[in-house]
């Protein structure tokens, strides 16, 4: 459980230097706004992940 969080958290944080990287709000708003519902996504399963991991 904990490898799967690790990814997702290392995805998570390569989305976020991607946007910021790239500078893609400035060149490509409609991609930095899937990138951010990635990321926002990403962060509800981590949070989801940890609480289930932490019941057991």
């Amino acid at each position: 459980m904990e490898y799967v969080i690790e990814l997702l958290e290392e995805n998570k944080k390569y989305l976020e230097r991607n946007v910021i990287k790239t500078n893609l709000m400035q060149v490509n708003m409609q991609k930095a706004t899937k990138d951010f519902k990635k990321i926002n996504e990403l962060k509800r399963a981590i949070k989801i992940l940890k609480f289930k991991n932490s019941k057991q």
